[in-house]
Parts: C-alpha cells; sequence; structure tokens
C-alpha cells in the first residue's frame, strides 16, 4: 500500500476554526496585512482539542438573527477578499516545535490531513473547555488571570474558549478584533503595513455597541 503524499507549508498565522469567531478574525487578520490559513477545526485527541461551531439554537432570538446576519457578512467577505480559508481542511494535531536553526526558535505546526502548516501564530476558536484544559496542561499551562498573556508569548491566542457560557455575537466579534491587532503587531504586520494601508474601518464595525 502506497503512502499519502504529504505537504508542508509556512505562513505567519493559522486559525483554527472556521465558525463566526474564526471568520471574523481572519478578516481582521487580513485587514492588518497578516498572511493567514484558517481551517476547520481539530479532531479530539491529545494534545488536541475538539472545536464546536456556536450553536444558533443556544442563542436567543434576537442573538440569532444578529448571528446569521453577521455569518453572511464574514461569508460575503472571504469570498470577495479571496482569504485562504479552507472549511474541508480539517486541523488533527497541533504543537509547538524547534526549527533546523536553534537562533529560529519555536514555531507551530498544525497537522492536517494533506500535511503540515507551520505558523509563527495559531488562533484557537470555539473548544470544548475539558478538551482545552487537557490542551493547555500538555502546554505546561492551567485557566488563570495571565493565562491570555502567557498563550500569546508563544504566539497562542484563544477567542470565546475559556468561558463557561457561549460569548455573545458582539462580544466574539470584539475579541477577534483584539485578537487580531495583538497577532499583527506581535509578528511585525502591523508596523510594516501601516504606512502603505490606507485607514479603514473596523471589521465588524457596524455591529460595535456605540
Amino acid at each position: 500500500m502506497s503512502t499519502p503524499l504529504t505537504t508542508s507549508e509556512s505562513t505567519t498565522a493559522v486559525v483554527i476554526g472556521t465558525g463566526l469567531s474564526g471568520l471574523a478574525v481572519a478578516g481582521e487578520l487580513s485587514r492588518h496585512g497578516v498572511e493567514t490559513v484558517t481551517v476547520d477545526g481539530l479532531e479530539s485527541g491529545a494534545p488536541a482539542t475538539a472545536t464546536t461551531a456556536l450553536r444558533v439554537t443556544d442563542l436567543a432570538s434576537a442573538e440569532s438573527v444578529e448571528y446569521l446576519q453577521v455569518m453572511r457578512h464574514l461569508r460575503t467577505h472571504v469570498e470577495s477578499h479571496s482569504l485562504d480559508v479552507r472549511p474541508t481542511v480539517r486541523a488533527q494535531h497541533l504543537a509547538l516545535v524547534e526549527q533546523p536553526r536553534p537562533s529560529s526558535g519555536l514555531r507551530w505546526a498544525v497537522r492536517t490531513e494533506s500535511g503540515v502548516i507551520f505558523a509563527d501564530a495559531v488562533i484557537l476558536t470555539r473548544c470544548a473547555h475539558n478538551q482545552l484544559r487537557r490542551f493547555l496542561a500538555d502546554l505546561g499551562f492551567s485557566l488563570g488571570e495571565k493565562l491570555m498573556e502567557d498563550l500569546a508569548n508563544i504566539g497562542l491566542y484563544l477567542i470565546g474558549v475559556t468561558e463557561l457560557a457561549a460569548p455573545s455575537t458582539r462580544e466574539l466579534l470584539w475579541q477577534a478584533k483584539s485578537v487580531g491587532k495583538a497577532v499583527a503587531e506581535a509578528t511585525g504586520a502591523e508596523r510594516t503595513d501601516h504606512a502603505l494601508r490606507p485607514a479603514t474601518r473596523p471589521f465588524g464595525s457596524p455591529l460595535q455597541p456605540a
């Protein structure tokens, strides 16, 4: 039996999850000039997490309407801006790996069924709470006040995954905006792209509270 061919590629950021959170942060990263690949959520298994989509049935009626409107807007944005979103490619495993040159430091390796994507930053969206705990334990972290800051130091960002209750649509958009800016600053994209980028309205801003 022949062994399936695998490929490797490199990018600045990988977004894991193609629901509202994933598409929103992919849009923010694009706005900041961060090269990004977005794939579907991780399969269950260690050390990995299983991502879950925010279900419309979990939301109040008005929130459901807003959620659906935002999802339509996000999908249109993905198509019109040709963002690299791969809903049929599922992440299977996530790990920090050493580079061939010690001076290069660590990078994230996101394994899919077709290969490995190496990235400086990974944004994980909507994963199950218990599996998040196991994944963080494998990395040597636990839920706490400084969790987000500590994870950012190793290039890992979370959106909507630490709350026990499902975040609102507007909260997810706010988190996506904040993480997008943080990743751009951490990877240098914000500094190199700022002088060339015209002023634009923040992604999802029409739905932000006044």
